[in-house]
Parts: C-alpha cells; structure tokens; sequence
C-alpha cells in the first residue's frame, strides 16, 4: 500500500477539481463497500490522527485496500475536508470510479433461467422500475426497500433519474452495494421486455381505483414506481397488468415515491409468502 505526503500540487488541483458527487465519506459506510466490492474505489485518503484513535477500523481499511490494490494517501482532517467538501468524513474519504451498472441483456438471462421458478425459501422473481424518480434521497430509500424484500433487480432509465452517487449510497444504507441496478436508454422498450419474460406488470399510482390488497400479486411481479412529480408515465401505465393505490386512511392524499415503494414490495412479498409460510 502507497503512502503519500507532502507537497502535491499539480495532483491536488487535479482532486479538487473532481465534483463532489465523486467522493464517498465516512468510515462504515466506506467499510461496506469496499468489503462487497461491486463499486471500485479509486483512491483513499485517511487522516492518520484520527484513526489512531480506532485501530480496529483503521486495520480494517488497510488490509482492505491492500486486497483491492487501492492507493492510501495520509493527509490531515483539514484537507481531507477540503477534497471532499465535507467536515463529516470521519477521517477517511474515498474518490469513486464510474458505478458499474448491469445491462438490460443481463437481466433478460436472468429473466430468462429464473422468472417461472421460486429459490429456496419460495421468494419469486422482483423486479422494481424506477420511472424518473429525481431526488437522491428517495432513490436511495427505494434501494434500501428493495434490498429488505430481495429485488432481484431496480431498473432505471438514463434521463430525468438519480443514478447512483455516494448521497444515494448512504441514503439507501449500502443497497447499493447488494442490489443489482440496469441502467438502459429506453424504459418502455424495458418494461416490454419484462412483460414477455413471464413477469406481471403492476404500476404504484394514486390514480389508481383497486387497492393493491384486492389484486393477486403472487407471480413474478415488476414494479413501476413514478415520478415525484407526475406519478408514472402514460406509456408506462398503458403497458401495466395492473394499476394499484395504497388506501389513505388519514388526511394526507399522497405518500412519497419511497414510502410507497416500501409498501407496495411489502405486500408483494405477504402475497407471495401467504401460501408458502
């Protein structure tokens, strides 16, 4: 493992330069990623007094970035603050490479060997859409929804959606680093892909009239999750099975994208499991 000090103008002009949406802080949150090792860290900065006061973590992190070859450089808090925009980086931050998203022919294979059979403990296939949700903080949370009721897949489009940063990263806890997310140009073209892979195709819309406990859910399911903004889109809406809305039994008319994910998977989920537990 490298370690680099002193005087590094030209370098330090280059990382300065590098957005923010690059840099990844905080020591558990840095952990976990480096330990499922799906998203490549570039490089690491550590600020040495700081972690002389953990060495369990600090030990972690080196023998981590000795197995994935990644360089250490040892600065102060202050400048680690000053690459990475922020005072909160516990001591170490991590400049990302690009986030290694899954194509659409991944999953059709996956589709393709799996959509008509259950795994071991009967949990079907789960695929969720995300159509143009724009807010990191919400997507991250989707993820993380998705991670507890085992997706098998978020798919996004290319324009109009959040795609994964290190903000999205801590808000969805890590998912990121466990659930596959596909990345294509064309989410219509997508979603008719899933649907003649075997797979129902259920919309989340207040604009819906059937409750989502009033439609059977137990087959390989997507999920179509909309805009903050304007909900699902019409081309999308056209290609569903099915539309649902989440009953609001209180004086607010609408959940957030987020919120509705997480029910709407839950009781997927109950639907698939109800004749199985």
């Amino acid at each position: 493992m490298a370690r680099s000090s002193g005087n590094r103008k030209s370098r330090r002009r280059q990382l300065q330069a590098s957005h923010q949406k690059n840099w990844l802080t905080g020591r558990y949150a840095i952990l976990e990623t480096m330990k499922a090792g799906r998203w490549p860290v570039d490089e690491l900065f550590v600020a040495e007094d700081e972690f002389a006061k953990d060495k369990s973590i600090s030990d972690q992190i080196e023998t981590l970035a000795d197995a994935a070859d990644v360089r250490v450089y040892f600065e102060s808090s202050d400048r680690i603050a000053e690459l990475c925009h922020s005072t909160h980086h516990q001591g170490v931050a991590a400049r990302m490479g690009p986030f290694p998203y899954e194509s659409l022919q991944w999953l059709q294979n996956f589709l393709t060997t799996s959509a008509a059979t259950a795994d071991a403990v009967g949990t079907l296939p789960l695929v969720v859409v995300c159509d143009r949700i724009q807010d990191t903080f919400n997507f991250g949370a989707i993820l993380r929804c998705c991670d507890a009721m085992q997706v098998a897949a978020v798919l996004i489009g290319d324009s109009e959606q959040a795609t994964v940063t290190p903000q999205v990263s801590r808000s969805s806890a890590g998912a990121v680093n466990h659930v596959p997310i596909v990345l294509c140009e064309d989410l219509n073209l997508a979603v008719g892909m899933l649907k003649a892979s075997g797979l129902l195709i259920a919309a989340a819309s207040e604009k819906a009239t059937e409750p989502a406990w009033a439609v059977s859910l137990k087959a390989p399911t997507a999920l179509i999750v909309g805009s903050e903004s304007d909900g699902v889109s019409a081309n999308l809406l056209a290609l569903c099975d099915a539309a649902l809305q989440i009953p609001m039994l209180g004086q607010v008319e609408s959940l957030n994208a987020a919120v509705a994910a997480g029910i709407m998977l839950y009781e997927i989920r109950r639907q698939q499991h109800s004749g199985l537990l």
